[in-house]
């Protein structure tokens, strides 16, 4: 039997052609994102290592002293590292954040390769990544996020570049490098330190790394190189775990929908050769050889298909990696490296998957009489009703997803509305055996009223076999509902944001200050000089004591001012009051209309509470506040006269100016800016989302192009005695057209309005159902996703309809 299963594959290998394709997609998929993790992780090492390849051993701790180390016997040197996270602020890039490494004075410890420029000396001299944007010269701020008034002085001036090119320190923002002095300086209490130590060569590292750890106090640790690396590794791959996570699942998403199109392609062969099996069975076969048989098919064609989706994924992982590297984009995949795990898993993926795909078909198979061999070769049709099990899951599936999508748009909870969509399309998904085929015989009924004999045809011929024309409409449908769903969901949570960033910042700009230290009154007044600028209100803030109720960070404001900043109605306090938003009165335990006493440095004062609205913060009068407390101006609330966004992002920027030379380290915010921010990572998410779920559209498509031409030759006989009667060759290449526009468009109608009702929905759970606006539908999307998803379905027709189209009616016939 296995001969002859190898004989039968051999004979059929072109009917299997859609199958090996879509696992080698599939495949190729998981095996390239696995390849590229792996490329990831290697290159990032790789790129460490070069930090630690002059280092013996390194050395961290709270009180690590740099004496103590060099007079370790065994020590050749020893350089202190020292990082932190900071705020940049350059004329030419604008605010962005990053880290700040120190360079060591000794050039036998410096991993830096210097570029352009000279090495950091003194105080106020930097180094920034030659991609940084940054110009040779140029003057930067440097403040870290806990910068007060008496930190150093934030600027200096770029003495050089240093060449980051295919290493992994270029992710994680802006690179400074400066003295360890001055790194320590800008860093502040995030200031981390590590001593890296070189031995002299008269021990191993090991031994050097015993020796060092006896004189280092209590609380500190030292590795070796190797485990230093490791260690650095892992902070930089944390984020590329989570994406490679994502992108398996979008893989996860291509298996399935490969595995739908195997399983309908077995389904077809095996049905046009019930008349072969019925025939080994009356020979002698047993139905264990015949499922044997079939299984060790289906086998040969996941190991072929297998091996080919792990070449193909291989290839474009390196091809993403060289072009990623020439295009220097800053993730390092340089060193292209495919583990034995991942080849493993691309191959029991395909196989298994292929396997576990023909195993219905097969078990279907071997339930055919001897008999059976009798019938025509035309299959019989299948039981039109679903099983009550399968129909009494869709339903409770569907209700129950339908009601938790409900709950979780009243109760704005996001999670229990995802979880209510994918019981809904599981429900769907049961249920597709009696939805796709109802709706494609009232399709075809409108198809045949339009276009006569050849439509009614197709629409008979698309509704022969409901069970595998709803597999084939349900593999083509998951990828276009998820595609819509996000596509509604983008478009309405980019109209809706704008809504609730006017609620969280009712300013068109705030500048705020860093860490505590006070803006200047001087920088209030040159901003409401700017052109452009309606009015300007400073904010001071104070820590203040609630009496019996805790503490309480006050903000001052002077009502007058304030409601002339203000694009949003939120509650200002009058002489004598306290504005609390509603969780800040169950915080401290107050209601609106309490009378309570307010502590500051100065004095208390009594006020009565009033109610805010949501996530504003607290606010007293500002005259109340100095007569409290002393005050600092904590930042200014902006409002622009701007018309439109271009000359408001043409104001914020002159603010940003100011404020970088009156006030340096202050943050500006931009509203304007911050939607058009947005809005560009939502438009960046969409494309990304839409080219990943391609690859499970793509399969879905061979799966239907598969499935006519499988249908072709299963109804080759049909076929000659529709040409026989005076269908014409045209005639059957359209209905074979309109067969496939049938299957196709149905898929695409129902997976466009699963996509419109629970993207909606999603956003809905987030901003709540009063801020979705279904003009923010993409209603031009919808339509144009529906109308790909019929021609690309006509597409794949276009070769199974042209064969059919050339078989002569005599030769059918006799067949």
């Amino acid at each position: 039997m296995r001969a002859l299963a190898f004989a039968q594959a051999r004979a059929h290998a072109g009917r299997y052609v859609a199958s090996i394709l879509a696992v080698v997609i599939a495949v190729g998929y998981i095996v390239a994102t696995l390849t590229l993790s792996s490329t990831v992780t290697a290159s990032v090492r790789t790129s460490l290592a070069a930090q630690y390849n002059t280092t013996d051993a390194v050395a961290s701790g709270p009180d690590v002293d740099l004496g103590a180390l060099r007079s370790v016997p065994g020590v050749s040197a020893v350089a202190e590292d020292v990082a932190g996270y900071v705020r940049v602020d350059s004329a030419e890039q604008g605010v962005s954040y990053g880290d700040v490494l120190s360079v060591s004075g000794s050039p036998q410890l410096r991993w830096q390769s210097l570029a352009q420029g000279e090495w950091p000396t003194s105080p106020g001299q930097v180094l920034v990544s030659a991609d940084s944007g940054i110009s040779l010269g140029a003057e930067i701020i440097v403040t870290a996020a806990n910068s007060g008034e008496s930190a150093a002085d934030p600027s200096a001036r770029v003495v050089g570049f240093v060449d980051l090119s295919g290493s992994a320190q270029r992710l994680g923002g802006t690179k400074v490098f400066a003295t360890p002095e001055q790194a320590a300086t800008w860093a502040g209490d995030s200031a981390t330190r590590e001593f890296r130590i070189v031995g002299d060569g008269s021990v191993t590292p090991d031994q050097l790394v015993e020796r060092v750890a006896h004189a280092l106090p209590a609380g500190s640790t030292v590795v070796s190189a190797e485990s230093a690396t490791d260690a650095a590794a892992a902070e930089y791959l944390g984020g590329t775990d989570i994406l490679s996570t994502v992108l398996l699942a979008f893989g996860a998403v291509a298996v399935v929908v490969a595995a739908l199109v195997i399983a309908n392609t077995f389904a077809v062969l095996l049905a046009a050769r019930t008349q072969e099996l019925a025939l080994l069975r009356c020979v002698g076969a047993t139905a264990t050889q015949v499922r044997r048989s079939i299984r060790t098919e289906a086998a040969a064609v996941g190991v072929i298909a297998s091996i080919l989706g792990v070449g193909l994924g291989i290839g474009l992982a390196a091809t993403i990696g060289a072009v990623a590297t020439a295009a220097e984009v800053p993730v390092p995949l340089s060193t292209l490296t495919v583990t034995p795990v991942t080849l493993l898993v691309g191959l029991v993926v395909g196989i298994v998957m292929t396997m576990v795909a023909a195993s219905a078909p097969g078990r279907a198979a071997t339930r055919l009489s001897p008999l059976a061999a009798l019938v025509p070769m035309e299959s019989k049709p299948e039981h039109v009703a679903a099983s009550v099990i399968r129909v009494a899951f869709g339903i409770v599936a569907l209700l129950g997803g339908i009601a938790a999508t409900v709950m979780g748009v009243i109760g704005q909870q996001v999670m229990v509305a995802t979880v209510g969509g994918l019981l809904s399309f599981v429900g769907i998904a049961a249920l597709a055996g009696r939805i796709v085929p109802a709706l494609i015989t009232a399709a075809g009924g409108v198809l045949g009223r339009m276009i006569g004999s050849v439509g009614e045809l197709a629409a008979g011929n698309a509704g022969r076999n409901p069970r595998r024309t709803s597999a084939t409409a349900l593999a083509l449908l998951i990828g276009v509902a998820l595609t819509s769903t996000m596509a509604v969901g983008i478009a309405t949570v980019k109209d809706a944001a704008p809504v609730a960033m006017d609620n969280q910042f009712p300013v068109d700009v705030m500048v705020s200050s860093s860490g505590s230290a006070s803006l200047p009154e001087a920088l209030g007044t040159d901003i409401g000089a700017i052109a452009g600028v309606r009015a300007v209100s400073g904010l001071v803030n104070a820590d203040l004591m609630l009496d019996g109720h805790g503490s309480l960070q006050g903000y001052g404001v002077d009502a007058a001012q304030v409601k002339d900043v203000l694009r949003t109605d939120i509650s200002v306090p009058a002489p004598g009051q306290l504005v609390l938003s509603p969780a800040d009165l169950t915080d401290y335990g107050l209601g609106a209309g309490d009378t309570v006493t307010v502590r500051g440095d100065r004095g208390p004062f009594t006020v009565s509470v009033i109610e805010g609205v949501k996530g504003q913060p607290a606010l007293v009068d500002r005259a109340d506040l100095a007569a409290a407390s002393t005050p600092t101006i904590d930042g200014y609330w902006v409002r622009l006269g701007a018309s439109t966004d271009e000359e408001a992002l043409a104001v914020t920027d002159r603010i940003t100016e100011i404020a970088r030379q009156i006030a340096p380290g202050s943050d500006v915010q931009g509203m304007t800016e911050m939607r058009s921010a947005i809005d560009s990572i939502l438009d960046t998410m969409l494309m990304v989302v839409a080219g990943l779920l391609s690859v499970a559209i793509l399969i879905a498509l061979i799966g239907v192009g598969n499935t006519l031409a499988l249908s072709v030759l299963e109804r080759r006989r049909e076929s000659g005695l529709l040409r026989a009667l005076g269908l014409t060759r045209k005639g059957i290449r359209a209905m074979l057209i309109w067969e496939a526009l049938l299957v196709a468009g149905v898929a695409s109608v129902i997976g466009v309005v699963f996509g419109l009702v629970f993207g909606v929905a999603g956003t809905a759970s987030v901003f709540g159902l009063g801020d979705v606006s279904l003009g923010a539908v993409p209603w031009a999307q919808l339509v144009a996703i529906t109308l790909i998803g019929g021609v690309a379905g006509v597409i794949a027709s276009l070769l199974p309809a042209r064969r059919a189209g050339m078989v002569s009616p005599v030769s059918a016939l006799s067949s």
